[in-house]
């Protein structure tokens, strides 16, 4: 049985910081350990991943705030005083790669590996975040203040997520962004010693998603292709689909999603595929019975069969699922019209 540890680590993320962002590691196989950051204001339950070889370390996406990263650069130290050679960015959103300045700064020559085409949106996206973020933020001070329903106890919580939130945005705006500087097209090999590293572009939360597949190990590292409790989408849904089923036929024991627990088979993997491919044929259905609109098409496809095998009892993750649903059947009515949206 492979050893599993953990410990909880407090990521202060400035100097003048209130709220503490709380880490755990677990060593998810022999010098393979899974980082988890359980709520960093932007994200929940996000992983980066740490393979330790012969002569270094890979890092496998580097989080949302460099503070982040600091911390969990300093848990690898503990693990080992072998260099960081190579950090991967699976894809362009960035709590995926915020922190790749801080693993730059502290190993001089470090490779960071992704493909082209997120490279390039990397450098074509990259000044949404200091446009778009604190709007948001200005948002939800507004609605926190106008809510005058809310307990104390439930006002305390969400004014310390509102300066959770504020705190992530100032490091994002502040953040260095230093890029990939290996990047391919379709598939890239390492061998590193007796660890072979198969990189792949795919489609998941981003076209031109990397995936990290260790044969030798069994374990793949999906990104954001594979999000736990619900998944993310952003590119063509049958897309993402197909991207999963063959993902599914790789020899692997151990899944480690972009969000979430490591898997020990493809049951949460399949799960997502099947929920994706039918919310396509749902929506295709519809389409030919007559519906034009998005807001026919979403009124006409359900996808509430699907809602307690991902919710589990969970009342969060069932109030959460007809949104996300809702947003899947749009991509998918898009799609399927060719990139045309009538309202």
């Amino acid at each position: 049985m492979k050893k599993i540890l953990a410990i909880a680590l407090l990521a202060c993320t400035a100097a003048s910081a209130q709220v503490p962002v709380n880490v755990t590691k677990a060593e998810i196989a022999p010098g393979v350990w899974q980082f988890t950051v359980e709520n960093d204001g932007y994200v929940e339950h996000l992983n980066s991943v740490a393979i330790v070889d012969d002569s270094g370390v890979l890092v496998f996406d580097t989080s949302t705030r460099p503070s982040t990263a600091r911390v969990i650069l300093a848990e690898i130290r503990k693990i080992t005083s072998k260099p960081v050679r190579h950090v991967v960015n699976s894809h362009w959103h960035p709590d995926h790669w915020s922190g790749n300045e801080v693993f730059a700064a502290a190993f001089p020559g470090l490779e960071i590996i992704a493909t082209e085409q997120e490279r390039n949106s990397m450098l074509n996206l990259t000044p949404i975040w200091a446009k778009n973020l604190p709007p948001q933020i200005e948002k939800m001070t507004k609605d926190l203040a106008e809510n005058k329903e809310l307990t104390p106890a439930k006002r305390a919580a969400e004014e310390t997520e509102l300066q959770r939130a504020r705190e992530k945005v100032a490091e994002l705006i502040a953040a260095k962004r230093v890029y990939p500087t290996l990047t391919y097209t379709d598939q890239l090999t390492l061998h590193r010693g007796t660890r072979e590293f198969r990189f792949m572009s795919v489609t998941g939360d981003a076209q031109g998603t990397t995936v990290l597949y260790l044969p030798r190990e069994r374990i793949l590292i999906t990104g954001d292709a594979v999000s736990h409790p619900l998944p993310y989408y952003t590119p063509p849904l049958s897309e993402h689909a197909k991207t999963l089923r063959n993902l599914a036929r790789l020899d692997v024991d151990i899944i480690v999603p972009g969000h979430g627990p490591a898997f020990r088979d493809r049951t949460y993997m399949n799960l997502e595929a099947e929920l994706m491919e039918t919310v396509v044929k749902r929506v295709t259905q519809a389409l030919r019975a007559g519906a034009v609109s998005i807001d026919e098409v979403q009124a006409a496809v359900n996808m509430d069969d699907f809602k307690e095998r991902f919710a589990r009892g969970n009342e969060e993750v069932a109030g959460n699922f007809p949104v996300v649903t809702k947003g899947m059947v749009r991509k998918a009515y898009i799609e399927a019209r060719d990139g045309r949206e009538i309202r």
